[in-house]
C-alpha cells in the first residue's frame, strides 16, 4: 500500500510540474543556464566546504576517539553514506546506517560509531532549526511585506513539512536519550566546536542559491538565501521517501523563493536545474569515492578472508 501511495504522490508531483514547465518559456531557462557557464564551478566549491564543515562536525561528535579516522575518510565516509540517502527508501535511517557500518570497519567501536552518527545528525537538524527561526525572523524585519503573506498561498504550505521534521525529530528523540548522553557529558567542549561547523555547514549551503541569483542578476542576502536553503530541506524531508526527493526539491524551490519575493517561473526553474546538475556531479564523486576507497579495500578484505580458508 505504502509503495502505491508513494508512486501515486510521484506521479500527481509530476504531473503538476509539467504544467508549470509548459507554461514557462524555456529558451530564457536554458539562456539563463548557459549564461552561468563556468561559474557552475562555484555551485560545486560552495558546496564542496559546506560537506567539509558537516564532516568536521561529524569528527568532534566522535570526541576522544576523533583522532582515529582522518578528516579525509570522515569525509569519504559522509558522502557516500548521504549519497545513499538520497536514494534509499529508509533515507536517514539508510544513509546513517551505512555510514556507522563503514566508520566501524575503520577502527571506531561500534557502539561509537553509530552514537556519532546519531549524535552529528541531531546536531545538524538542531542547527538549522535553530538557524531557519532566526534568518526568518530576521527577515521579516528586513521585508516587512512578509508579515501580510498570505496564509493559505505560503505558510500553510510550510506547515505539514515542519509537523514532518517534528516527527522525525521525536522518533531521533528516544535513540538519543539513550545512546548519546554519556557521549557529550564526557565531551562538551567538542560538542560546542561541532554545533559551530554544523552552523557552518549551512551557512555555506545556503551560498548556492546565493550565488545561483547572483549569476541570474538577482539581488539577495545571506539571510534570504539561509531562508530558502533551510526551508528547502524541510520539503526534501518531507519527500524522503521519494528516490531523489524528485518534485519534492522542485516544489520547495518555488515557494521559498516565492517567500522572498522571486516570482519569475524562469528563475525557479533555472535555479532547480542547476541545483540537480550540482546534485548529479557531487553523485558521481560519490560512486568514485566507493568505488576507489571502500569497495576496494572490501574486495582486499575478502580475498584475505579466502586465502586464509584456503591455508
Amino acid at each position: 500500500m505504502k509503495k502505491w501511495l508513494t508512486i501515486i504522490i510521484t506521479i500527481c508531483i509530476l504531473i503538476s510540474l509539467y504544467f508549470f514547465i509548459q507554461a514557462t518559456d524555456m529558451n530564457r531557462v536554458l539562456s539563463s543556464v548557459s549564461r552561468v557557464g563556468y561559474r557552475f564551478a562555484v555551485l560545486i566549491l560552495v558546496t564542496g566546504l559546506a560537506y567539509l564543515f558537516a564532516t568536521i562536525s561529524w569528527q568532534y561528535c566522535l570526541g576522544d576517539k576523533r583522532k582515529e579516522v582522518s578528516l579525509g575518510r570522515l569525509y569519504v565516509i559522509r558522502h557516500i553514506g548521504e549519497t545513499f540517502t538520497l536514494f534509499n527508501p529508509a533515507s536517514v535511517v539508510g544513509g546513517d546506517s551505512l555510514k556507522a557500518v563503514i566508520l566501524s570497519r575503520s577502527g571506531i567501536d561500534t557502539k561509537r560509531a553509530a552514537a556519532s552518527v546519531l549524535l552529528s545528525r541531531l546536531m545538524m537538524m538542531a542547527s538549522q532549526l535553530t538557524l531557519f527561526i532566526s534568518s526568518f525572523i530576521t527577515l521579516m524585519f528586513q521585508m516587512p511585506a512578509l508579515r501580510l503573506l498570505d496564509s493559505n498561498a505560503h505558510v500553510a504550505g510550510i506547515l505539514p513539512f515542519l509537523s514532518s521534521r517534528s516527527k522525525s525529530l521525536r522518533l531521533k528523540m528516544q535513540t538519543f536519550l539513550r545512546e548519546v548522553p554519556p557521549l557529550i557529558r564526557e565531551n562538551k567542549k567538542y560538542m560546542v566546536l561541532s554545533v559551530l561547523f554544523a552552523v557552518l555547514h549551512w551557512i555555506f549551503g545556503a551560498l548556492e542559491f546565493y550565488f545561483i541569483l547572483k549569476f541570474l542578476n538577482i539581488d539577495i542576502s545571506i539571510v534570504q538565501a539561509l531562508v530558502i536553503d533551510l526551508g528547502v530541506v524541510f520539503f526534501k524531508t518531507a519527500g524522503a521517501f521519494i528516490p531523489g526527493q524528485i518534485g519534492f526539491e522542485e516544489y520547495g524551490n518555488k515557494i521559498m523563493l516565492s517567500i522572498v519575493g522571486v516570482n519569475s517561473d524562469e528563475v525557479w526553474i533555472t535555479a532547480s536545474i542547476l541545483r540537480r546538475a550540482r546534485q548529479i556531479v557531487w553523485i558521481g564523486i560519490a560512486a568514485a569515492f566507493y568505488f576507489l576507497f571502500i569497495g576496494k579495500k572490501n574486495q582486499v578484505n575478502e580475498n584475505q578472508v579466502n586465502e586464509e580458508i584456503d591455508y
